[in-house]
């Protein structure tokens, strides 16, 4: 698989991917908050005649969705503190896979750090991969050309730094 990340400075490309990361993960806080605000914004919309038990039962369904959404919030806003974390380091170029990580592999390229969904840096799809996941866990500490598996899918790395 070719991609830009393989014939573009590592250093720079890395940067590039960070803030790509940063940016693409900012667009879910956004959407928590913005679920969390439609809720509360919805709260007494239930016919006044029906207002007793219906109510009650509306106001404690949404403040369950609304903490339901406040605690993935906090867990967002732990992992943007970490991508914002990773920002000193983002320098070093790795030759094992450790978080920090850009990895080049013949299936995808991932960015160890946290869990984001598919972005673009420089033209290159990439998927943020949390040093929690079993993903990572099956891939830490390979070198470029080394071999793993995962969910009975074989990777390749072609690269990593």
């Amino acid at each position: 698989m070719e991609t830009n990340a393989l014939t573009t400075n590592h250093v720079e490309f890395k940067k590039k991917v960070l803030d790509a990361a940063i940016k693409k993960h900012q667009t879910v806080i956004d959407d928590f908050r913005l679920g969390i605000k439609e809720m509360l914004g919805s709260e007494g919309i239930v016919n006044e005649d029906e207002m007793d038990l219906t109510q009650q039962e509306f106001n404690t369904e949404m403040v369950q969705k609304s903490h339901h959404i406040a605690d993935q919030l906090a867990f967002a806003n732990e992992e943007m503190k970490l991508l914002y974390d990773m920002a000193p380091t983002i320098n070093y170029v790795h030759n094992t896979i450790q978080p920090g990580s850009v990895v080049v592999t013949d299936r995808d390229t991932f960015f160890v750090s946290a869990s984001i969904e598919a972005f673009e840096a420089e033209g290159t799809k990439l998927f943020g991969l949390s040093a929690e996941s079993p993903l990572f866990k099956a891939m830490e500490g390979k070198k470029k050309g080394d071999r793993f598996s995962h969910n009975y899918s074989d990777y390749l790395v072609i690269d990593v730094f």
